[in-house]
């Protein structure tokens, strides 16, 4: 069915599976009680990234949630992160009237000593839709400044059309000066704010190609915690591009472009692996290429709300067979 109404009217079986994505949360997270966040299954053992208590290495990717209506309540869904956004500076106000509504509660660290049940929350942000190179550094501050108190992490998203122009060869220093903006911007706030955001970078890798952005070398020199890697041929998304992801050859490139990128960071960057994740196969291999998080996107419109369930009782299965 939503093959078909992807093929038809894609735009409504996004609405539609981010609809169907809420109410499950909702449902699961009234049968557990007060309780959901933390019973949730884990589809792997938690783990430490960013300095953050992940309850399993899924996630849900920037674009599913884009307002943070869903927000922490991912975690009933058996989520361990989601990513809301891309948020820039005309969305705040919509979506600080989100956050009001209570999908995203307090930050983790806000709340003493982290509970391995609790949802970690990303927030995506990025450049106006009329902005160019000029006007970035703009923009990203004050996304970076608005979402500061309620974000686990924030995301830096240079993926988007608007931002193609920072990625220019010819624009290298001006690169340079932004993200070093943006990490001095980081450790004012957290003196301010007296808790410390992660800040992760998201770039976007060709599918097939050899070649690694050229940023991706210098953002641990920058000090940044995470990268996001994106491996996407950009919009749209139709179900063709998701059937191709299905295939052994598009993981496989996949895998080895997540394979070159952890040894160009040699280790010292966590990899955020995104793009064509859809089951405990996909999850297995990217992890065992280099990535540290994975994040899921069009298989919670493709497989539906329960996917993350799904590639839990799948990897449980594996592991039977394999004992």
């Amino acid at each position: 069915m939503m093959t078909a109404l992807m093929r038809g009217r894609p735009a409504l079986a996004r609405r539609l599976a981010f609809a169907r994505a809420r109410w499950s949360a909702w449902r699961q997270a009234a049968w557990a009680g007060e309780n959901a966040r933390v019973d949730a299954p884990a589809c792997l053992a938690p783990l430490r990234v960013m300095g953050l208590e992940f309850p399993n290495p899924l996630g849900i990717a920037a674009g599913f949630d884009r307002w943070g209506r869903l927000g922490r309540q991912a975690g009933a869904l058996g989520f361990g992160c989601i990513e809301i956004g891309t948020l820039t500076p005309q969305d705040l106000t919509v979506w600080d009237r989100a956050a009001r509504d209570g999908a995203w509660d307090k930050p983790i660290q806000a709340r003493g000593e982290p509970d391995l049940g609790d949802t970690v929350l990303g927030v995506n942000i990025g450049m106006s839709p009329a902005s160019g190179a000029s006007q970035a550094l703009r923009d990203y501050l004050e996304c970076l400044r608005a979402v500061w108190r309620r974000a686990d992490y924030v995301s830096v998203n240079l993926c988007s059309p608007q931002a193609a122009v920072l990625l220019r060869p010819d624009f290298r220093a001006g690169l340079d000066e932004l993200l070093s903006a943006l990490k001095q911007e980081q450790r004012a706030l957290a003196v301010v704010s007296g808790r410390y955001v992660p800040l992760a970078v998201k770039l976007r890798l060709a599918p097939g190609s050899s070649e690694l952005p050229e940023a991706m070398a210098r953002l641990a020199a920058l000090r940044f915690d995470a990268v996001v890697a994106a491996i996407d041929a950009g919009p749209p998304a139709t179900p063709q591009r998701y059937a191709m992801w299905q295939t052994p050859l598009w993981q496989h490139q996949a895998c080895e472009q997540i394979g070159r990128l952890n040894a160009l960071l040699g280790g010292n960057l966590p990899i955020v692996a995104v793009g064509g994740i859809g089951s405990a196969r996909h999850v297995a291999a990217r992890r065992c290429a280099g990535a540290t998080l994975v994040q899921l996107h069009d298989a919670l419109v493709y497989r539906g709300p329960g996917v993350a369930h799904a590639i839990r009782r799948e990897m449980q299965r594996t592991l039977r067979g394999a004992g």
